[in-house]
């Protein structure tokens, strides 16, 4: 167990190809697996249910995926790629905030979407601009690492906070309380930001990063299930 200070990366070779850290190939490719997979049920159930709200769902399980893909990608072609390799998987991880935003913010009364709505876009537009400037002017390549992942993390806890917690458990009393489960996927969440400051890895095998997927995953599950369950709650009240 290391803390402060990651292992040694670890290298293998592949059709000549000198690639990085298969550990993070394949929890990254687990998460992906599982983001598509659910993506792909939550489309094929809710096609009769035309609200927003599994709309942005479906996107948001299939972003996860791909982008933790590539994630995954960067990780292996860090010797090629460097930095610019972990590009496109931090911008894709500033649409995952926004899609949940989205999907929370469409439950709401209509004359509350429009403003919410937009400082959700504009959030992210600041992110994302953030995050090209960080990119263009960080220098040297741990702090440019760090430097990056910073503004994606600031923006997630920043989004998760309000539509997990604060919207989580407002649709927990007025709609159903499988809502409640949100906000305690915000605090199984806590846990992998303190492994990732304080660079706790437990094995070469199962590093930081790996335990923080885990995490992830179990969170991805857990949206599911919230799905899942507002669909029935939703088919029930149209018998009904």
């Amino acid at each position: 167990m290391k803390i402060g200070e990651d292992y040694d990366k670890m290298e293998f070779k592949f059709m000549n190809l000198e690639l990085l850290e298969p550990n993070a190939l394949l929890t990254d490719s687990l998460i992906a697996v599982v983001g598509i997979i659910l993506g792909i049920i939550v489309a094929k159930r809710n096609k009769k249910l035309t609200t927003p709200f599994f709309y942005y769902w479906k996107i948001l399980f299939l972003v996860y995926g791909i982008g933790f893909f590539f994630g995954g990608m960067g990780h292996v072609f860090y010797g090629y790629f460097g930095v610019s390799g972990k590009y496109f998987a931090l911008i894709s991880g500033l649409g995952i905030p926004l899609l949940m935003e989205h999907a929370m913010i469409s439950l709401l009364p209509k004359e509350k979407q429009k403003k919410l709505f937009l400082l959700s876009k504009l959030k992210t537009s600041v992110a994302f601009i953030g995050l090209t400037i960080v990119y263009f002017s960080v220098t040297g390549e741990e702090q440019a690492i760090r430097a990056l992942l910073l503004v994606p993390s600031l923006n997630t806890f920043v989004g998760f906070v309000i539509v997990c917690g604060v919207l989580g458990i407002k649709f927990g009393k007025n709609i159903n309380k499988v809502f409640y489960l949100l906000p305690i996927t915000v605090l199984i969440l806590i846990p992998a930001a303190i492994l990732q400051t304080g660079k706790i890895s437990f094995h070469p095998w199962f590093d930081r990063n790996d335990a923080s997927h885990v995490l992830l995953i179990i969170t991805l599950i857990m949206y599911f299930y919230v799905v899942e369950v507002y669909r029935k709650h939703l088919q029930k009240e149209s018998i009904s």
